[in-house]
């Protein structure tokens, strides 16, 4: 899961450098760069999980597609209109929204711990957006990044369901393979072009498909097989700190103080959840639950 966190951390600076190519363009190409990789990779293992898909989950795969897909369009918009750092810090509000849901659908309910590390997180996402307050466009951003970040949850909470049914490569192949689909169709539609941008802006792009996308989700989604999804998500939390790292050191986006006050805060609504993981939901199906989804790990792991 920490190698997927540092993946993601280089999303947003990366993305920012491939700016001002559309939206589109830039959310289609990293799904097209990552998609063909892990479908050469699956074939090349003969993995059969996708063969014996239900109509039901086939649907269940599509409508994760769908998700992820809406999460890269709304997020890449937001970072265009916003700070690295507050951008990354709003879509990544995604454990509000995925404990729910994971509530609802796993009966996964996050105990009084979880609860606490909710309330220090959002104060510490209160501190780092405060920045924007009075600009409309970056609002704008804000408000854009909010929404990716509820993609972003869907697409956490149904990987958590197909990960105990298909490996992490038929997951990725598929979800990526169908985003792809679904942004090149927007891109058609809309006209968007996908050629004659920059060299930088092409570099930047493959470099997001393969740090972020290849390692950075592809760790994430294993890491679904092991964890509960709200665990998962709040760990997730740690990647605007990365990014704010890297933004300053590449974009020269040198955080506030107000924003390093928040990225602290945020890390210890992390820390709240990881070093308590075992204990971070609370029904007895949960135990259960992950009992039964550790063997197929571990053979896909050997």
């Amino acid at each position: 899961m920490g190698v997927g966190i540092i993946g993601l951390s280089w999303s947003g600076p990366l993305i920012k450098l491939a700016d001002p190519t559309p939206v589109l363009a830039i959310a289609a190409l990293r799904l097209v760069f990552a998609s063909p990789v892990m479908l050469g990779y699956v074939v090349f293992r003969g993995d059969g999980d996708l063969a014996r898909n239900s109509r039901r989950e086939w649907a269940t795969l599509f409508f994760a597609g769908v998700a992820l897909a809406a999460h890269f369009v709304f997020w890449i918009a937001a970072l265009q209109r916003t700070s690295v750092v507050t951008g990354v810090v709003l879509v990544t509000l995604q454990p509000i929204f995925v404990g729910f849901g994971a509530w609802f659908l796993f009966r996964e309910r996050p105990t009084r711990l979880v609860m606490i590390a909710s309330v220090v997180a959002l104060v510490g996402v209160a501190l780092l957006a405060s920045d924007d307050l009075g600009d409309r466009g970056s609002i704008h951003g804000d408000v854009l990044a909010l929404i990716g970040g509820i993609m972003a949850s869907g697409y956490l909470v149904i990987g958590k369901g197909m990960r105990q049914r298909i490996s992490t490569a038929s997951y990725g192949a598929s979800v990526y393979t169908i985003a792809a689909g679904v942004l090149l169709f927007a891109v058609a539609v809309t006209r968007t072009p996908l050629t004659g941008h920059s060299t930088e802006s092409y570099l930047a792009i493959l470099a997001v498909a393969v740090f972020s996308q290849l390692i950075g989700h592809n760790a994430i989604n294993w890491a679904l097989g092991y964890l509960p999804a709200v665990v998962v998500a709040f760990a997730i939390l740690g990647e605007p700190v990365g990014a704010a790292v890297i933004a300053a050191t590449i974009l020269d986006e040198i955080p506030t103080l107000l924003e390093l006050a928040g990225a602290a805060l945020v890390l210890v609504g992390v820390c709240l959840v990881l070093c308590h993981a075992d204990s971070a939901t609370v029904s007895e199906e949960d135990a259960s639950k992950l009992i039964a989804v550790e063997s197929p790990a571990k053979l896909e792991a050997g």
